[in-house]
């Protein structure tokens, strides 16, 4: 896959940045923050940081990591489990308690283009979700980024970091990761969890997040319209009306709610999706031509009907390109997450996760000799 110009990504620094410039494989990029590298290993004043592609081991000697690479032990294949595989892009679950070392050295890697991580060695309570393009041309894997998330989370957080790396931005591949997140969070299951994004998000998370939101509530309006012969440009609205469907007002009336547990959404998102689409109104019919944005507001706050209007969604989406398929492939998912219909139709299943188990104890043993090692 190949990158944007790297340093058209750099950031003015607005802090002191320990590391100047990293290396990651064969790419030469800017850093944007400071991270928190142990000084007895990376100076403060470090022009360029080497940074294995693979497993995000570092090093300032050129020739030391070149010696890594050689012989660096995921060249092969990501560590963890594959959750979802479509398109070449696949994502690796990578627990940070079986990967340890892995899991530290990704953090300290990401904390040079964020700005509020704050988890670097205590990975033991999160999981890793590694964005990877595999080349087709001779088989290589290239890691674009990764979200984590808590085991746990009291906050119902899907997601509680989320970084696609500088070379990699801008083709929407933090869409593919977003759309990950609510998936593995399992809320279209019994039992499922109805969440989000650890909040407050940066100011670049919350553009990202927000037309995500946007795209995904549009989607589904329009896709369940389209099923149900409603949409506006269906052949159905094109036919002479009856006389009593005549005064049937051209809106549909729905609650966040509604919409939340048909996309997986929180009502706060819902709410901040919808006012940045301005696609809703109170229900209560008003005399003005436009409703104050105050009594918007107080319709949206969760206990209210909205009336949704389906013409300005698809202004919207036109005026953003949107399409209507999904960022991820459902079919895409495998193991435990894929459809049931393949999940039923492949016999072996239940010996590859146990297969799977066993690689990540042995994979885990390394890793805890390789900290010693370091």
């Amino acid at each position: 896959m190949a990158p944007k110009n790297p340093l058209s990504h750099a950031k003015s620094p607005a802090v002191t940045r320990n590391v100047k410039h990293v290396v990651l494989g064969d790419l030469l990029f800017q850093t944007w923050y400071q991270s928190i590298y142990p000084e007895d290993l990376v100076s403060k004043d470090t022009d360029r940081l080497y940074v294995c592609r693979w497993c995000f081991r570092y090093s300032c000697d050129a020739d030391a990591y070149a010696k890594h690479t050689r012989t660096c032990l995921h060249r092969a294949t990501p560590p963890g489990t594959k959750v979802y595989d479509h398109g070449g892009y696949s994502v690796w679950e990578v627990d940070g308690e079986h990967h340890k070392l892995y899991a530290q050295n990704l953090s300290l890697f990401a904390k040079l283009f964020l700005d509020h991580k704050s988890v670097f060695f205590d990975v033991f309570s999160f999981l890793y979700y590694l964005l990877v393009f595999t080349d087709p041309k001779d088989s290589s894997y290239h890691v674009l980024g990764f979200f984590s998330k808590e085991k746990l989370s009291w906050d119902a957080n899907n997601l509680a970091c989320i970084l696609v790396f500088p070379p990699y931005q801008h083709k929407q591949l933090g869409k593919l990761l977003m759309g990950v997140s609510y998936k593995l969070s399992g809320w279209e299951r019994d039992r499922g969890l109805i969440g989000g994004p650890e909040k407050p998000l940066s100011e670049m998370g919350s553009r990202s997040y927000s037309r995500f939101w946007e795209e995904r509530i549009a989607r589904h309006i329009l896709l369940q319209d389209m099923q149900t012969g409603d949409a506006p440009d269906s052949p159905q609205q094109k036919q002479k009306p009856s006389k009593g469907a005549r005064k049937r007002p051209h809106h549909e009336i729905i609650t966040v709610q509604d919409i939340g547990l048909a996309t997986g959404m929180l009502t706060e998102d819902v709410i901040t999706a919808l006012k940045g689409m301005e696609a809703v109104e109170p229900a209560t019919p008003s005399k003005k031509r436009k409703m104050p944005r105050t009594a918007i507001d107080n319709a949206l706050d969760g206990s209210e009907a909205v009336i949704i209007r389906k013409s300005k969604i698809l202004e919207w989406a036109k005026a953003h390109k949107t399409t209507l398929e999904d960022p991820i492939n459902a079919d895409g998912f495998v193991g435990e997450w894929a459809p049931r219909s393949i999940r039923q139709g492949s016999p072996n299943s239940g010996e590859e996760d146990e297969e799977d188990q066993e690689d990540e104890e042995e994979e885990g043993k390394e890793n805890e000799v390789e900290e010693e090692d370091e």
